[in-house]
């Protein structure tokens, strides 16, 4: 996990500095990979303190210990989208939508940067909320990032889907500070 997270922190021009939060928070989430443990991860807190890298990080750890294979090409792959993209597909691309929505592994990057409902074909929709609602009911593997914490989660979407998200997803907390700076 470490050099997965280290790699990840490579590509975007920083050095890694493993402070003990980090170290923390790999360990989670290795544990949270390699235990049974619930089928979601959300990967919360302030701006810029690694949520995004370490759900990039997860995700090449799944590719590596899960190589394609003609049997099941791009089966362990997880497909990454931002809330926005996907509510921006929402509109665009039904049918992209609904194969995101079902896709085997899923990640979610900034949860609630994306607007509530969205018009389409007329109909005002909520993508997030559609795709959390299917992802539950199926127990799909789901990883997500978000600034809001639950009381804003709450406020966002509404009681029902924080309370599945309670249920579906075992949460780690980011509280150092932003490595953007």
């Amino acid at each position: 996990m470490k050099i997965c997270y280290q790699k990840e922190v490579e590509i975007r021009r920083k050095q890694f500095r493993e402070d003990e939060q980090i170290k923390s928070l790999l360990n989670k989430a290795a544990k949270w990979l390699c235990c049974d443990c619930k089928v979601g991860l959300l990967l919360y807190g302030g701006v810029g303190n690694g949520k995004s890298t370490l759900s990039r990080a997860i995700c090449k750890l799944i590719e590596m210990l899960y190589p394609n294979n003609r049997f099941d090409a791009k089966e362990n792959a997880p497909t990454i989208i931002t809330a926005l993209e996907l509510a921006k597909i929402a509109i665009d691309e039904n049918q992209q939508f609904c194969k995101i929505k079902e896709c085997s592994k899923l990640i979610i990057d900034d949860l609630g940067t994306e607007p509530p409902t969205i018009k389409s074909w007329g109909n005002e929709i909520s993508p997030l909320t559609e795709t959390l609602y299917n992802r539950y009911d199926k127990q799909l593997f789901t990883i997500a990032t978000s600034n809001l914490n639950d009381k804003e989660i709450k406020e966002r979407y509404g009681i029902r889907i924080a309370d599945r998200i309670e249920e579906m997803f075992d949460k780690l907390y980011f509280n150092g500070n932003s490595y953007r700076r």
